[in-house]
């Protein structure tokens, strides 16, 4: 007589196989969604001076109006995507007609705050929207010599990152001695070469700025990839170079050069801030 047997599945491991099967549904139907969201070309009407207290209300108030217009019965409408991206065209607009009135302004922080937020209402960004990351990132104070960054990183100002992606080879320096330093922020992002002391600048190696901040917590991780990440290997850091070409190029990251640099300048840094008796 034939006997059947019947295969039980554990019920923590049964759980995992439905989260791994409705995650599986998520993303399939947010990449669908993805591809359904067209930004139309808004006129947003403001009154207000650039930069000015009324400037960051009326913004608010348009971003209210426009998303009422757009708004669907369905919950996943594009009406927050609509608007934003209108909000984050006038920005662009006025930043371009503007550039100096931002540096040192009071509301500093609160344009690039401003700017990220409807960033990241976005499902996706915009070429035009990714390249202008390197006007946004013309803002970040850094100085042209690693010396002095390495005063700023010794007070907590500037922090010391991996420049993995940023050592690619070049002719006109060695890029095992590429580092890179973020903002105490996370949005600006600077590289400089530890042989020479400058600044790197090129489209290959540059430092660009990040409408999302990278973390170890998930959330923030996923942000960071989907804004910062998929927009550079789509379309490089500007329309010079494209990402296919930089990732054809030889890398000198984990050099024996790089490695005594890295480890160089992280002593350096720790030397001066143990020197330094205060930090203005």
């Amino acid at each position: 007589m034939e006997i059947q047997r019947t295969i039980k599945i554990r019920p923590p491991i049964r759980n995992a196989i439905m989260l791994v099967f409705v995650l599986m549904i998520l993303i399939y139907g947010y990449s669908h969604y993805k591809k359904s969201v067209t930004y139309p070309p808004i006129q947003v009407e403001l009154e207000a001076d650039f930069l000015s207290d009324t400037y960051f209300l009326e913004l608010s108030e348009q971003y209210d109006i426009i998303r009422s217009e757009h708004r669907k019965w369905y919950i996943l409408d594009h009406s927050k995507a609509i608007a934003s991206h209108a909000i984050l065209t006038r920005m662009m607009d006025d930043l371009v007609e503007n550039q100096e009135l931002l540096h040192g302004h009071k509301h500093f922080h609160i344009f690039f705050a401003t700017f990220d937020q409807h960033v990241k209402q976005l499902p996706y960004i915009t070429k035009e929207i990714h390249y202008f990351r390197n006007e946004l990132n013309k803002y970040s104070g850094a100085p042209e010599k690693l010396e002095d960054m390495i005063e700023l990183a010794a007070c907590g100002k500037w922090q010391l990152f991996s420049a993995k992606y940023h050592r690619y080879e070049v002719d006109e320096y060695d890029a095992a001695h590429n580092v890179k330093f973020i903002s105490s922020d996370g949005r600006f992002e600077v590289v400089y070469n530890y042989e020479t002391g400058e600044m790197i600048t090129d489209p290959i190696n540059m430092g660009t700025y990040n409408y999302a901040p990278g973390s170890i917590l998930i959330w923030k991780y996923y942000k960071h990839h989907n804004y910062d990440k998929v927009p550079w290997k789509e379309w490089g850091n500007t329309d010079e170079v494209s990402y296919e070409e930089i990732k054809q190029r030889v890398t000198r990251h984990g050099s024996t050069e790089q490695k005594n640099s890295s480890d160089a300048l992280e002593e350096l840094i720790e030397n001066k801030n143990l020197e330094s008796l205060s930090c203005s």
